[in-house]
């Protein structure tokens, strides 16, 4: 028999051919007689009623499974009856289960309820091996003649791995099944496909993949169970099981590699192994399968991180390196993919810390230490904040705090005092030059304001907007003094030259020039549009043909919220401003400049307290004050950026006017200071478009773009990002004057809102704008 199909259509195929008949010399067979002694066939017959609607079985009386008696059939057969409907000429098969071919054939010694049936011998055909016997569903396999010729063993395993697998058997392509000999464990597999995969469902929740199975897939399960991993499940139990996982010895290595692949897909596992773990324990034994092992080794890290709190820069950089010998493949246990060794992979970020803490500062003007911190020094922060978003629980942090302010502070600390005495010898670069001027948008540019955007979190913007196939050119700039928002965000905006600041000031806040009020978030506003610049909600896209001020982002906000805890958050920022910047990049903006007002100070524990008398100022903030006209105090005085007569006191180094502050900015430091700017453009060989017009006529939406380019494509989608929500059959190819006509089929979405959106040949939405369908 040919190769081709399954064994279930070889089988169909074979009883056809049994009802063959010559038309010109013979009359059709009144039926297909198929006996079946052994019962081997009868668990296929559901199959076989869905796909021949002439499958007749002898049985208990049952027409909604064309199951009757003897006489019965005879009536289904004459078509008497109304559940007789198959096509006519098509030859009907009687199964008869329990029954042989020789019972049949006798007439005289034939049963009494099957005797109605013994005269369909002469009238109908056998479907039978050549040989005169029964099919059974082991020489079918076999046969060659007439079965499939397949290379199957025939002892009791191998029959009853057939028997339980009958089902799946019958959807496996025959060439599946050539070429090899065939025994009870290639059966089995057709029950249990992907063995590693159930043994791991069943150890995770035994009662309920037990539940799931029927007997003859519980009894495969079995079967390779004892075969290749030398248990039994019934017998030895799921402890049994999960010790043997964790040794990881033989076979079981792969199960336990799997596991390791994709732990959370099993989530009572770990329970389990806790449980199953041997008491004595072996020499060489790989002692990483246990949770206790992981538990043990992560108390024991804590309370050497702890120990840290009083020691010197250098004696914690050298126990952290041994720590990081001992621990260190920790990172790469199961446990930790599981959430269980936080203090394993915070403990990578710290040595971090540590090593570049203990590098030099370089730099001899405050330029020459911004170059400094802009090529390395931006990661010892980056650093400690990965360290941070690796803990949570109390003990855990207070662990991490200890270890981290006896690197991490000297090191800012130092930095801070420096840039203060370099700035007190050459003055503050922010005040002067190129950081006066206002960052400014040319037509067909989107400035992105984000509060708060340190320059070692834009690092990782940067590299996640690469991702996303975006171009980034990061530079920096000095912001103005002191570092607080509503200083510094006015200095960096297009309406800088609109304003000036008044003596007496006690918020940092500018005012109109024009006006003399203070600028509020209207006034803001209202200056931005006087400019030219539209001013773009949270997600409104805008006219990407003209020029934009939008806003993005609470990471300064999640600081003064959370404090230390803002390390927790910096993932979801970033991963919410490159939404935000690749869906105005898709809306056509040429270039989208990412800027910002000031960066931040960041320690658990508080940053260093500085007293400052209050009867000294006008307002006193976290790390600057404006002080009063008669105020003499020491320290670090500097002119407020927007009156040069204004004096502002600055905390020395790192240090706060208030106590307890994890967060804080408005001082001279490198990380309030050093601000970054991001231009982000799409790479140089990426297509780009931009929807010029959107034009309605009834249903049918018109689109021009600004050039035509082979490929392009245009859709109407109600959600832009989702090919399945096109409401014009997935859009259209433009033509050669880059324009295209979308048809809208359903008018039920009369009204709705929609977004137009173009597609380069890759698939990537390049441009969109919204809608509505039929027009406003």
């Amino acid at each position: 028999m040919e190769s081709k199909g399954t064994v279930l259509e070889a089988l169909l195929a074979s009883l056809e051919k049994a009802a063959s008949f010559n038309q010109n010399v013979m009359a059709p067979p009144a039926t297909i007689l198929w006996t079946d002694k052994d019962q081997g066939w009868l668990p296929l017959a559901p199959m076989l009623r869905t796909v021949l609607p002439q499958f007749l079985t002898l049985g208990p009386y049952d027409p909604t499974t064309r199951t009757g008696p003897a006489i019965w059939l005879k009536c289904m057969m004459a078509r008497t009856l109304p559940e007789a409907d198959w096509s006519a000429g098509v030859i009907p098969i009687l199964f008869l289960p329990g029954v042989s071919r020789q019972e049949l054939r006798a007439v005289e010694s034939c049963p009494k309820p099957l005797q109605p049936l013994a005269e369909l011998q002469y009238r109908g055909v056998f479907w039978t091996h050549v040989n005169g016997r029964d099919w059974s569903v082991l020489a079918f396999l076999k046969s060659q003649e007439g079965g499939l010729g397949l290379d199957v063993a025939q002892d009791d395993a191998t029959r009853e791995a057939i028997g339980r697998a009958l089902l799946p058997l019958m959807n496996t392509p025959i060439a599946n099944l050539q070429g090899r000999r065939l025994e009870a464990a290639d059966f089995d597999l057709l029950l249990t496909p992907d063995p590693v995969r159930d043994l791991l469902r069943w150890l995770n929740d035994p009662a309920g993949t037990r539940q799931q199975w029927d007997d003859n897939a519980w009894d495969a399960f079995r079967a390779v169970c004892r075969k290749d991993y030398g248990f039994d499940p019934q017998q030895d139990g799921e402890l049994t099981g999960a010790e043997l996982l964790g040794r990881k010895e033989g076979t079981w290595g792969k199960v336990w590699e799997r596991f390791a692949e994709s732990p959370r897909l099993y989530a009572h596992l770990p329970e389990l192994l806790r449980r199953a773990k041997p008491a004595a324990k072996h020499l060489f034994e790989d002692r990483s399968s246990w949770p206790q092992e992981n538990d043990e080794q992560e108390t024991a890290l804590r309370q050497n991180l702890r120990a840290m709190e009083d020691q010197v820069p250098y004696e914690v950089a050298q126990k952290l390196s041994e720590l990081e010998k001992s621990h260190g493949d920790r990172r790469h246990w199961v446990w930790a993919e599981l959430g269980q060794a936080p203090l394993a992979r915070a403990l990578e970020h710290i040595k971090a810390i540590a090593e570049l803490t203990k590098q030099p500062l370089g730099g001899a003007t405050p330029e020459e230490l911004a170059a400094w911190y802009v090529s390395q020094g931006w990661q010892a922060d980056a650093a400690l904040l990965q360290a941070l978003a690796c803990i949570e629980r109390t003990e855990d942090v207070a662990a991490v705090k200890a270890a981290v302010r006896g690197i991490y502070l000297p090191w800012v600390q130092a930095a801070a005092e420096k840039l203060q005495q370099l700035v007190q010898e050459y003055s503050y670069p922010g005040h002067a030059g190129e950081h006066l001027k206002p960052l400014t948008a040319q037509e067909g540019e989107c400035l992105l304001f984000a509060d708060g955007l340190r320059y070692d979190v834009a690092q990782q913007l940067q590299k996640a907007l690469a991702q996303k196939g975006l171009q980034v050119d990061t530079s920096y700039r000095w912001a103005s003094l002191p570092t607080v928002t509503a200083t510094s965000k006015p200095a960096i905006s297009p309406v800088t030259g609109t304003l000036a600041g008044q003596s007496g000031e006690a918020f940092f806040q500018p005012s109109e020039k024009a006006t003399g009020k203070a600028l509020t978030s209207a006034r803001f506003k209202k200056l931005l549009e006087e400019a030219g610049y539209q001013v773009l909600g949270k997600e409104d896209t805008g006219d990407a043909t003209g020029r934009a001020w939008s806003e993005h982002g609470d990471l300064d906000r999640s600081g003064h919220d959370q404090g230390w805890k803002l390390a927790w958050r910096i993932e979801e920022e970033i991963r919410s401003l490159v939404e935000r910047i690749a869906d105005l990049m898709q809306s056509g903006w040429r270039q989208v400049k990412v800027i910002t007002d000031h960066g931040w100070l960041l320690l658990p524990g508080g940053l260093p307290k500085h007293d400052l008398p209050g009867y000294l100022t006008e307002t006193r903030w976290g790390r600057c004050a404006m002080l009063k006209p008669e105020a003499k105090p020491s320290g670090l005085l500097l002119p407020w950026r927007w009156a040069s007569e204004v004096s502002i006191a600055l905390a020395p180094g790192v240090s706060c006017y208030q106590a307890g502050m994890d967060y804080a900015h408005g001082g001279l430091s490198l990380q309030e200071c050093v601000t970054p700017v991001l231009k982000v453009t799409q790479t140089p060989n990426a297509v780009a478009a931009v929807i010029m017009e959107v034009q309605w006529i009834g249903l049918r939406c018109r689109v021009t773009l600004d050039k035509s380019t082979p490929g392009l494509r245009v859709d109407l989608r109600t959600k832009a990002a989702d090919p399945a929500s096109s409401l014009a059959k997935r859009g259209k190819e433009v033509d050669a004057e880059g324009k295209v006509s979308l048809p809208v089929e359903d008018d039920s979405f009369v009204g709705s809102a929609a977004a137009v959106v173009v597609i380069d040949p890759q698939g990537v939405i390049i441009a969109k704008i919204p809608t509505t369908v039929g027009g406003e």
